[in-house]
């Protein structure tokens, strides 16, 4: 279901016009919807909260007329709606995602804060200050979804060929790779979306349509208002940790491929599982790299145009 679709349904139920079945997600939602901050009132909120309940039970029992409590005017079935939607992107996400054995992580920083979080596939989140993620505790067998909620984060990506890492941001953008770094700010009162990549590539999409494909020093900026979208080089470079801790010399090759755009060959089967244990940042040039793990092997390498490295003995 989609964020709009979720609005109708939300509308239809404040009109009175829910199915039982239709009624019976909203309460769903509305569970949720108990442990997140909305930013009202106490009061007001648990007025909203009585309202709601009332005519999720009237719509459930197939009664069509819905009542107001204490006589309120209109704005308060407005409120009632912002209330929901203003977290509805959220608890889709949290419905879509989640498995009755498998936790939902809520991390959350403040005004001057940052925080540097670990996830169980060895992915980094760094979170700026004012920036709200959430994430599964243990990612599925063939996929890795998390949210940003608010703010911004930088993502340091563990590289998995069979299994996509996929970052949501509530505006409808899903920010798609496979093992790569970049960076998403994505603040709820900030007009744009912006995307940095800093190593690897990065797909992005809204509903499924592709926005751009972004490469090492590329950015993309998503207008909220009038859903345009631009790329562009950014002059701020960021460099991220790249390692190998036993990682045979064709995932070394591989790796190193995908992080810097480029292609590294290896010319004898024989060599594909001599195993590397090093570590560098993306500050450095692969040329850098390749040289020292080609030492630590007694191998050598050639270039072509500086994108097509080849490794031999």
């Amino acid at each position: 279901m989609t964020e709009e679709q979720a609005k109708q349904l939300l509308q239809k139920y404040l009109d009175g016009n829910t199915e039982p079945a239709e009624a019976r997600q909203v309460e769903e939602w509305y569970n949720l919807l108990q442990k997140e901050e909305l930013h009202l009132p106490a009061r007001q909120k648990a007025d909203i909260g009585e309202e709601i309940l009332f005519n999720l039970r009237m719509a459930m029992n197939g009664q069509i007329k819905t009542r107001k409590l204490f006589k309120r005017v209109m704005w308060w079935r407005v409120a009632a709606l912002l209330a929901i939607v203003t977290s509805i992107g959220l608890v889709i996400w949290k419905l879509d995602n989640a498995a009755p054995d498998n936790l939902q992580v809520v991390i959350s920083t403040r005004a001057n804060e940052q925080k540097t979080l670990l996830l169980s596939d060895g992915s980094e989140i760094t979170l700026g200050p004012s920036a709200r993620v959430v994430y599964p505790k243990q990612f599925t067998a063939n996929s890795r979804r998390i949210l940003l909620a608010e703010g911004e984060a930088f993502f340091a990506v563990a590289h998995e060929e069979n299994r996509p890492f996929t970052v949501q941001v509530k505006s409808g953008l899903d920010v798609k790779v496979l093992g790569t770094s970049f960076r998403v700010s994505a603040y709820a009162n900030h007009p744009k979306v912006k995307i940095t990549v800093a190593t690897g590539k990065v797909a992005i999409s809204k509903q499924r349509q592709l926005l751009g494909t972004l490469v090492k020093g590329q950015q993309l900026e998503y207008n909220k208002s009038n859903g345009s979208t631009a790329i562009h080089q950014t002059k701020h470079e960021e460099y991220v940790r790249i390692s190998f801790d036993g990682e045979t010399l064709a995932e070394v090759a591989h790796k190193i491929g995908y992080i810097y755009g480029i292609k590294v060959v290896l010319a004898d089967k024989a060599i594909e599982k001599l195993k590397c244990r090093a570590g560098f940042t993306s500050k450095q040039r692969p040329e850098e790299i390749l040289d020292i793990l080609c030492s630590l092997h007694h191998l050598r390498f050639s270039t072509k145009n500086h994108k097509t490295f080849k490794i031999y003995q």
